[in-house]
């Protein structure tokens, strides 16, 4: 308005009005902007609201004065200006998620870019090559601004700068997966006033000046008054594949990412749903303070997302943002090894059970026959604690050489791949007294070797029970004294009624002596069972030597005399030339008797296959036959014995 006149043309309370309600509406944005909890976009956003709102104030002020005052004050605003070019850029890399406003070198590169073109701002009365100015009436009297070269070179760069800044924002929008047509709506307003400036240079009815400020106020109005929950929640946004969904206050989905509406197809049209309602397990946990792991379920598959949950509000709302994170590999991996753990502990604990319920002690060796475990039993047994025995030889507790000589043998046997039974093996207690167990061992394997595929050499260890078997040899040997004393007693008795029944015999005559003979031949019965229960007895006890016997011969005879017996019989013999057994000479014995079985049981013709294989420690026995409970098993007749001992292996 220029000085005398009292009223102004509709074109310049146009202007005016324009500008001064920018100002105002930046101004009052301010409000709603400090109420932003992320102190960095707030920082941004408020000193371009700031900065804005006095330019738009500035340009309003210079409609209003004239001279020297409105060249000032034009100056004031250019600087004001330039100033939001920089809340700008601040404003779109903390909103976006960068990390350009942090950067050292660019805050004093930027300082220094805005210090040089104000200082030529400054300057320009002295170089008039920012601006010039010139009184005009139309389209009504104010001080025109005749652009000059250095305002050209700082408008190119501010507009570049700028479109930094709108690039940042559209790439942000489209990577966040968001509806955010809206956002990217205000974010073209604020941008579209520079097609004034354009305009302006080459249309003289609207005035050369720069109309920046009404985009921001436009921008200003939508984001914090129009979209504020949508505006608040793109803000929180971080870029990765995260599904993001994001709430109101009163639990409403309000918005939801792109990964968020594949990954969980529920949420399909539920905006303005309750979350409660479209993913209970997701709002289930929203009120815990750690993260948490839920399982959706989708067409009979289950995935599981780890729950994040963060709350961004401004001045009249608030929005909490879920982050759901796919962590389907990861979780069903760590269920599978807690059901494995929860399995070894079920496995440890009925071992455990096993180990405390046994009679006996158990024990492992390794290949050096040296003791890996042995357990807590073992004190009750032979008076050593476990960790007296763990890292000790086995051969620690064997009383004698020829103990130990019949240890190595029997262990080099289970170490080659056979299980092991021994009864009445003498043992060496702490205190020195020698005991007698059963024991029974078992090769151990290693672990990832599949059942089928074992051999010798995958045998890293061997199993042991042993049970104290002391009282029961003391009490066989005390039963078998009762017997021979019985038998002696019975002997006695027997001779003298067998005696007198004699003498009957021979003076009765008739049905009386008839009596008599019977009498005399019941006695003498009886005496033969009292001689064979001694010499059962006599065998039972003895502990003859064993001999280095061939059994191939005696599989030969024995096969002749099978046949010959029973010519029904196929026999299938598959031995080498000589098979040395260390043995009792009576393995002839059952060796028949197992023949005999077979060929008078093994079906009709009983069909009989035997083997003999020999290896580097021993000749293995074995019968095949198809007799219905004829036992799988071969029986080792050559094994050492002592006193009350046998010994069996089973295979």
């Amino acid at each position: 308005m220029s000085s005398g006149q009292l009223w102004a043309t509709p074109t310049e309370v146009g202007y005016i009005g324009v500008f001064f309600i920018s100002s105002i509406i930046c101004l009052l944005a301010l409000f709603r902007a400090r109420a932003i909890d992320n102190d960095e976009i707030r920082i941004g956003l408020v000193g371009l609201l700031a900065m804005t709102g006095i330019w738009a104030l500035l340009k309003t002020v210079y409609f209003l004065v004239s001279g020297t005052i409105a060249e000032t004050i034009y100056l004031l605003g250019l600087i004001s200006g330039f100033g939001t070019v920089w809340a700008w850029l601040y404003f779109c890399s903390a909103y976006t998620g960068r990390e350009y406003h942090k950067n050292r070198t660019l805050r004093r590169l930027g300082l220094g870019v805005f210090l040089t073109v104000v200082v030529v701002k400054v300057t320009n009365p002295l170089h008039e090559l920012y601006f010039t100015t010139a009184q005009v009436s139309q389209p009504f009297s104010y001080l025109a601004i005749e652009h000059g070269p250095f305002h050209w070179t700082a408008t190119a760069l501010s507009y570049t700068l700028a479109a930094v800044g709108l690039f940042m924002l559209f790439e942000f929008y489209a990577q966040s997966g968001y509806r955010t047509r809206p956002l990217a709506g205000l974010t073209v307003l604020l941008g579209l006033p520079v097609s004034l400036d354009i305009v302006a240079i080459a249309t003289p009815e609207i005035i050369n000046f720069i109309y920046a400020p009404l985009g921001v106020a436009a921008f200003a109005v939508g984001s914090l008054f129009v979209f504020e929950q949508q505006f608040a929640a793109v803000g929180t946004t971080d870029l990765n594949d995260a599904a993001t969904v994001f709430i109101d206050d009163e639990g409403r989905i309000r918005d939801y990412t792109a990964e968020a509406a594949a990954a969980l197809p529920a949420l399909a049209d539920a905006t303005g749903d309750q979350l409660a309602d479209t993913l209970p397990a997701v709002s289930d946990v929203l009120d815990d303070d750690d993260q948490q792991v839920v399982e959706y379920e989708d067409d009979d598959e289950s995935r599981y997302f780890v729950v994040s949950t963060r709350t961004t509000s401004t001045r009249d709302a608030s929005v909490q943002v879920i982050t759901l994170s796919d962590v389907t590999e990861l979780e069903t991996q760590r269920r599978q090894l807690l059901r494995r753990e929860q399995e070894l502990a079920q496995r440890n604990e009925l071992h455990r059970a096993v180990i405390a319920a046994s009679f006996a002690f158990i024990s492992r060796i390794d290949e050096q026959r040296q003791f890996t475990f042995v357990s807590q039993s073992v004190q009750d047994a032979l008076g050593y604690s476990p960790d007296e025995l763990t890292g000790e030889s086995i051969m620690r507790l064997i009383p004698n050489e020829q103990a130990a000589s019949e240890a190595r043998e029997n262990l080099s046997a289970v170490f080659d791949g056979d299980p092991l039974e021994i009864q009445e093996f003498p043992v060496e207690t702490k205190r020195g007294r020698v005991v007698y167990t059963d024991i029974r061992a078992v090769p151990i394997y290693e672990p990832g070797v599949p059942p089928e595929e074992r051999t010798e050499e995958d045998i890293v260890g061997a199993q042991i029970m042993s049970r104290d078997t002391t009282d029961r040899r003391q009490r066989e040997g005390l039963i078998s004294v009762m017997n021979r004393v019985l038998r002696h007693n019975v002997r006695n008795k027997l001779t003298v009624i067998k005696g007198y029944s004699s003498d009957l015999e021979a003076r009765l005559d008739g049905e009386d002596e008839s009596k008599a003979t019977k009498v005399v031949d019941s006695a003498e019965r009886l005496l033969d069972l009292t001689e064979s229960a001694r010499e059962i007895e006599k065998n039972r006890e003895m502990s003859p030597e064993l001999e280095d016997i061939d059994i191939v011969p005696i599989l030969d005879r024995l096969v002749d005399e099978v046949t010959d017996k029973f010519p029904a019989a196929s026999v299938t013999v598959d031995i080498p030339e000589t098979a040395t057994v260390r043995s009792l000479p009576r393995i002839e014995t059952g060796l028949w008797e197992l023949l005999e079985n077979a060929a008078v049981h093994g079906g009709d013709p009983a069909e009989i296959e035997i083997t003999v294989t020999e290896t580097a420690s021993r000749s293995l026995l074995r019968f095949e036959t198809t007799v219905p409970g004829f036992p799988n098993r071969n029986d080792r007749c050559w094994q050492p014995a002592q006193r009350n001992r046998s010994s069996t292996a089973r295979g």
